[in-house]
């Protein structure tokens, strides 16, 4: 059988190239989406292992649906990093994906997924729809289920409503431009909102960068200290330990006291500015995000503690 491999970590490709190689499969390996997405145009692929955070411009989520757009009958196993959180499974499953591993793996695990996925099949998903909040402006993804009405909420602000199906436009792919590689990033994304926070993960990964998410500050603390991320991004009202706090919380530590801090909140008064400023955060942003702000901003700070 021959498998894609759609891995940036050269050691992890090569790796998985061998256990393939052990059971008589032929791995093909490429380290970004786009890469994948051209072999897949003149190869005969079985299987695709897929990593979820991936450079070049494409999320390992965003990459997934292209992937079954252009293939819909090989299986997906997607692959993340030991920190994701548990969303990350759910999140694998809504695009589609046969199955999905957390690195590190051994083989015996590796084939167990790649037998359940081949013996599952694969199942044609609805094609993807583009969508405009009317309220915040941002700019999302739905699946098109037939309907002539669809009912959506915004992953950016939350706000709820129904569009006509026939008013939406099939969805691009990507969203926002990936950032050169000088410029990417290990990323710890704080924030108990599931429908944002795995927001800010797609459009964090598609851009490029290396993405950890946690649901309150304690979780985070116990991430920065295991991860050590280059940045982190927390909304202020987080259960735990709140996003000031945690901010607190980082810069008395010896091993991450420089790591950039930004701030997001809804909370619009000079008081929570300031009590940001008095910790230590380095950017305050406030929700809903527009997504060219967000990222010139979020660049701005990288290149300015890069330089």
């Amino acid at each position: 059988m021959r498998f894609l491999v759609v891995e940036d970590d050269s050691a992890v490709a090569k790796t998985l190239c061998g256990l393939l190689a052990a059971r008589h499969h032929e791995g093909l390996a490429v380290s970004t989406a786009r890469d994948g997405l051209d072999l897949l145009r003149t190869q005969a692929i079985d299987l695709i292992l897929l990593d979820v955070n991936l450079p070049g411009g494409l999320s390992g989520y965003a990459a997934c649906e292209a992937f079954r757009s252009l293939r819909p009958k090989v299986p997906i196993i997607l692959m993340t990093g030991a920190y994701t959180s548990e969303a990350d499974a759910r999140v694998a499953h809504a695009v589609g994906a046969a199955g999905f591993l957390r690195k590190p793996f051994d083989a015996a695990v590796l084939f167990e997924a790649v037998d359940r996925s081949l013996e599952a099949g694969s199942v044609v998903l609805p094609s993807m729809l583009s969508f405009q909040c009317a309220e915040c402006g941002a700019e999302g993804r739905i699946r098109d289920a037939g309907e002539e009405t669809l009912r959506i909420r915004c992953p950016n602000c939350g706000s709820v409503r129904g569009v006509r199906r026939e008013d939406q436009e099939p969805a691009i792919f990507p969203r926002v431009p990936s950032v050169p590689p000088p410029l990417r990033r290990r990323i710890l994304v704080v924030d108990n909102t599931e429908h944002f926070r795995l927001y800010l993960l797609d459009l964090l990964t598609e851009a490029g960068h290396y993405v950890v998410t946690a649901r309150d500050g304690n979780e985070a603390l116990r991430l920065a200290e295991e991860w050590s991320p280059d940045v982190i991004i927390s909304e202020v009202l987080v259960p735990g330990m709140d996003g000031i706090a945690l901010c607190r919380a980082i810069r008395r530590h010896p091993h991450l006291a420089r790591v950039p801090f930004v701030t997001l909140t809804n909370l619009r008064n000079e008081d929570h500015l300031a009590h940001a400023q008095d910790a230590g955060v380095d950017l305050f942003l406030l929700k809903p995000i527009r997504v060219p702000d967000f990222f010139e901003s979020l660049n701005g700070l990288i290149v300015n503690r890069t330089a």
